[in-house]
């Protein structure tokens, strides 16, 4: 890294240092890969994914230092064009690589006194490294529900009261939701959820793809073709598999690319031949997998969909 950008860097840091408020007693949070203890609320913040960005902005909370494996930008430059819904929290934070291979020389640089990272896709190969610069923290939200790391965040900075506020929103909107599609869901409760990436290429979610809990909140079923498992998360269809789907109707996550959702394809004809309603969910890139704001974006969304 040059020496121009190392400086950009730091002075870009120093305008989100916040100093480190002494707790009343030490917290020690529980995580997948261990455990780390504080006797302050940390002041400088690295986000190692959208998804645990978005716990910081429900709180509030500013972040020194971003690293993603959604979008790419310049090493030790703020970011640019954010779309993520944790964009609050992430404006002012330099990029410092993608998630699972971060610039070890940035992360030194911002001196993060606490290290959130996304579990899974190798965070246990990473983890080691990261706790030597900071108390590292992990949530894999497959294993630890966000709701409890929203709990535990809100705790370490102070912030319990926010916290609950935004579970009691979040709670409240869902029962309001679910009560909305009662009539859809004992007329027609049976879904399918396809992921179209590119044209052409169409994959069908199971029940380990987290988008598939939102049907589940809203009193939907989840349905996928005879002979594959509904366990899969991700299994790529043929057009004569699509022809098969014994469904209610198709929800089709479309890909964004350069602003653009994926074009109009050979799939789009297949699903109109299957007479059943299809609904495009567009996905931005950068939305993160789950998260408090996103599950959220998601049940508002597919719930306005399908009301129609």
């Amino acid at each position: 890294m040059g020496v121009r950008s190392l400086s950009s860097l730091l002075r870009a840091a120093l305008l989100l240092g916040l100093g480190q408020a002494a707790l009343a007693s030490p917290i020690t949070l529980k995580h997948e890969l261990g455990k780390a203890t504080f006797t302050a609320a940390p002041g400088r913040v690295i986000a190692n994914s959208e998804e645990v960005a978005e716990l910081l902005t429900v709180l509030g909370v500013p972040t020194v230092g971003y690293a993603s494996g959604r979008v790419e930008g310049q090493l030790g430059q703020p970011m640019r064009n954010l779309s993520t819904l944790a964009a609050p929290t992430l404006k002012r934070a330099v990029y410092i690589g993608r998630y699972d291979q971060p610039s070890l020389e940035l992360v030194a640089a911002l001196k993060p006194d606490l290290i959130l990272m996304h579990g899974g896709d190798g965070s246990e190969k990473l983890y080691p490294t990261m706790r030597k610069f900071a108390p590292t923290v992990v949530y894999d939200y497959d294993k630890t529900p966000w709701r409890k790391a929203l709990g535990d965040l809100g705790r370490l900075f102070g912030k319990s009261a926010q916290a609950n506020a935004y579970l009691n929103t979040f709670d409240a909107r869902v029962r309001a939701l679910r009560a909305q599609m009662a009539p859809v869901a004992a007329r027609a409760p049976r879904t399918t959820l396809l992921y179209m990436y590119e044209p052409g290429s169409v994959m069908v979610l199971g029940r380990g793809f987290s988008f598939s809990r939102t049907l589940a909140q809203l009193g939907l079923t989840l349905t996928t073709p005879k002979g594959i498992d509904p366990n899969v998360a991700f299994q790529t269809l043929s057009p004569e598999t699509l022809l098969t789907l014994d469904t209610d109707r198709v929800v089709v996550l479309r890909v964004k690319k350069g602003g653009q959702l994926v074009e109009r394809n050979a799939t789009d004809d297949v699903l109109r031949r299957l007479g059943k309603p299809v609904f495009t969910y567009p996905l931005d890139p950068q939305e993160a997998s789950s998260g408090p704001l996103t599950d959220l974006k998601r049940l508002e969304g597919v719930a306005k969909l399908v009301r129609r």
